[in-house]
């Protein structure tokens, strides 16, 4: 799915882009002050996005232009995952093998290992680079935290929507 999210969810954009959403941040986009909320929705309409907002008065405008919206009001971000299935009526995919850069929403790619320092090569033995600002990623510690949110989400959400089909499930297990 495409999203389009505004600056108040900046910690669920960069989660969508780890769980393989291609993600546009307002933060991203070259608005001034005062145009981020009429360029995100312009952004949305152009490209297909749901928008996904925790200001009312933004939801409310997006709906009347015809964009699909979100108001998501959890802080959390399982009970933010939650709101976005319960809205679109199904489960959202998490797919890390689709993993996004969560800093600019590049796609991924693998990394050469002589590219990264000798310790980091010792410990981890895969790594991915952005193809839009070239940051490299490995499977570190918060890759234990990353995979029991997303198990969390799973579990929840299993158990607030209706079974229409099966629930997706995590793609790659925690590395060591």
């Amino acid at each position: 799915m495409r999203f389009a999210v505004d600056g108040m969810l900046g910690k669920l954009a960069r989660w969508l882009r780890i769980a393989g959403h291609d993600t546009l941040y307002v933060r991203d986009l070259d608005a001034g002050p005062g145009e981020e909320d009429e360029l995100l929705i312009e952004s949305a309409v152009s490209q297909g996005r749901i928008l996904l907002t925790a200001d009312e008065a933004l939801h409310r405008r997006a709906l009347a232009r015809g964009v699909r919206s979100v108001l998501v009001s959890g802080d959390d971000v399982v009970e933010q995952l939650l709101e976005i299935s319960k809205s679109l009526g199904r489960p959202l995919r998490i797919n890390f093998d689709s993993s996004r850069c969560p800093v600019c929403n590049g796609t991924l790619e693998q990394a050469d290992p002589a590219e990264v320092p000798e310790d980091l090569r010792k410990k981890h033995g895969e790594f991915w680079r952005c193809s839009r600002c070239g940051k490299i990623y490995w499977e570190g510690k918060h890759w234990k935290s990353i995979i029991r949110t997303a198990e969390r989400y799973e579990r929840e959400v299993g158990r607030s929507l209706p079974r229409r089909g099966k629930t997706s499930r995590v793609d790659r297990q925690a590395g060591d």
